[in-house]
């Protein structure tokens, strides 16, 4: 076989030279146009850069807002749920576009509360989204068109509050600032659980059969010291800790009902009086209001039925979204979370 020589090379080594800089110089451009898409955000871009999961903005559609890359299609198509955009039916947020055609713009900032809270999606739709998306705009519009005055007429606002208000009250007269632990302390059980059940019992705060069922679980000594024991520990931080809540949570999944019941309620219980006591740092999770108002919103709450921390700390991250956009129209804490969520579920 004879071989030829070009300057050197040999025509094999040549053809592998000029595969390999090729390839090289392939790979640089990739990298250039990533360091370009992070140091230089907002610039039109090609699909080739865009990724699962990548926020971008439409240049056309400001009103959109940003929009999350769910799927990467052939020939230049991504598509892309915006937050923004109004839904008459489910799906009209989730857009195919070729990013030939539209210049997409990649946001400066990755993360977007609503955008990474997004439910699972696939074969076109979001799991479990049955009903259109309310923006957070179209939801706040909801509310105040469904209860006027719940965040700006202080009178409107007292009644909406009204149980919860009391319940704190009482918290806080009763079982706050250390008071319920001295009591465990000085071995008054029976009056630290008179003192708790009588804010239970609140109309309002639980339902009937749940109050009845922490009663009948409360009944022991033992198991009435431990669960408020834990509870204080909740209630006296100033955040929500997972190791602190894991364990309120795993000591309310033991408290067996003693009613013959199912431990339905152990959401509410579990949840309700964190938040009595301290309602800017815990919220109340009541399974089919937070479901309903979580699907309305296009939110994942990762809800399973028996209690755990990261559904209840999904449930947070959507409270503080939901109260920063209801603050400047008179929202103090979560107990005006609350009565938002429940018009929504219903919507």
């Amino acid at each position: 076989m004879t071989t030829h020589v070009y300057d050197g090379y040999s025509r094999n080594q040549a053809t592998l030279h000029l595969l390999l800089t090729a390839a090289v110089d392939e790979a640089v451009a990739e990298l250039i146009q990533r360091v370009q898409r992070w140091h230089d955000p907002g610039g039109p871009v090609s699909e080739s850069i865009i990724e699962v999961g990548t926020i971008v903005r439409h240049p056309n559609r400001p009103a959109w807002g940003p929009g999350k890359t769910l799927a990467i299609g052939g020939g230049g198509q991504v598509t892309v749920y915006f937050r923004d955009i109004e839904e008459t039916k489910t799906g009209d947020a989730v857009k195919t576009l070729a990013t030939g055609t539209v210049g997409l713009e990649i946001a400066a900032e990755q993360s977007e509360p609503m955008l990474d809270g997004l439910p699972p999606f696939a074969k076109g739709r979001f799991k479990g989204v049955n009903k259109p998306r309310l923006s957070l705009v179209d939801a706040v519009g909801t509310y105040r068109s469904r209860q006027p005055g719940a965040l700006d007429d202080p009178a409107v606002r007292d009644d909406v509050r009204a149980p919860y208000d009391e319940a704190r009250r009482m918290w806080l007269d009763g079982l706050g600032d250390g008071k319920g632990n001295e009591l465990l302390d000085d071995g008054n059980i029976d009056d630290a659980r008179e003192r708790f059940l009588k804010i239970a019992a609140i109309p309002g705060v639980l339902s009937p059969g749940e109050c009845t069922s922490l009663a009948n679980a409360l009944e022991d000594d033992d198991d009435a010291a431990t669960y408020l024991r834990a509870l204080f520990a909740v209630t006296e931080q100033t955040t929500a800790d997972q190791t602190t809540y894991q364990q309120l949570i795993d000591i309310v999944v033991e408290l067996s009902p003693r009613d013959g019941k199912d431990r339905s309620t152990t959401w509410p219980v579990l949840t309700q009086f964190p938040c009595i006591a301290s309602p800017e740092h815990h919220i109340h999770l009541k399974p089919p209001t937070a479901q309903r108002c979580a699907s309305r919103l296009n939110y994942d709450l990762r809800y399973t039925a028996a209690p755990n921390w990261w559904t209840y700390n999904r449930m947070l991250d959507l409270a503080k979204i939901l109260l920063a956009r209801l603050k400047p129209l008179g929202a103090v804490d979560f107990f005006d979370v609350m009565p938002f969520m429940r018009v929504i579920a219903s919507a």
